[in-house]
């Protein structure tokens, strides 16, 4: 089977609200140099700031470490976060995920050590890494899927909401999946489907509920 989970779209311990300082300003040191070498096409720094924060979000390549952010400082005191977090340009996993995730798909993905603080200045105690997930798949079959739990709308085609109810309609191609373990859907106007922000194979959600990993909800959908 497939799983789909998204990330949190409110504040608490899958969405710490934190801060990121001097990152935007290194971020902008670091297009001056990029400029000045002919390293970058982007001939402001605001262009810059918009490309990269969307190559973050939904690129396919590995960027360089140095241009991603390091350090993020809590707003508030947490006494415990889950193993995937949405914080700064995208997901963060605890080290005990990122192990689980490597072990399936080693060197697929990019991982990026940070430090997370407490207002106090004391650093979270569990580690955690930033996850570029780096592979994107066509994988709904809309001939298999129920045409109730899905709809078009003015430029592509959506699960309906609420999703939990909708999922289990949605059908995902085994031969499109292949071996892969962890993924984002392509919605394009002529393809896809908007669904989750994230999907996995049945083996990495057995291994993350083996582990005992505490994450946002996991909802099943169907595998042809």
């Amino acid at each position: 089977m497939v799983y789909g989970f998204d990330n949190s779209a409110s504040f608490g311990k899958f969405l710490p609200d934190a801060d990121m300082p001097g990152y935007w300003e290194h971020l902008e040191q670091r297009f001056n140099e990029m400029s000045a070498n002919g390293a970058t096409t982007h001939e402001f720094f605001p262009q810059f700031k918009s490309a990269f924060i969307d190559d973050c979000l939904g690129g396919l390549l590995p960027i360089d470490e140095d241009l991603l952010p390091k350090i993020f400082v809590l707003a508030k005191p947490y006494k415990s976060l889950g193993d995937v977090i949405l914080l700064g340009l995208g997901i963060a996993v605890t080290e005990r995920l990122r192990d689980v995730i490597e072990r399936l798909e080693p060197g697929r993905h990019q991982f990026r050590p940070i430090t997370i603080k407490q207002p106090s200045g004391a650093e979270f105690p569990d580690t955690y890494f930033t996850l570029r997930v780096l592979t994107q798949l066509d994988a709904w079959d809309r001939e298999k899927s129920d045409p109730d739990c899905w709809e078009r709308s003015i430029r592509i085609e959506k699960m309906k909401r609420p999703k939990k109810t909708y999922a289990h309609g949605i059908a995902m191609s085994r031969s499109v999946i292949g071996d892969h373990h962890i993924w984002r859907g392509l919605v394009t106007p002529e393809t896809g489907i908007s669904g989750f922000n994230f999907y996995v194979s049945d083996r990495l959600k057995a291994a993350i509920d083996e582990a005992g990993l505490i994450t946002s909800p996991f909802y099943q959908l169907k595998e042809v």
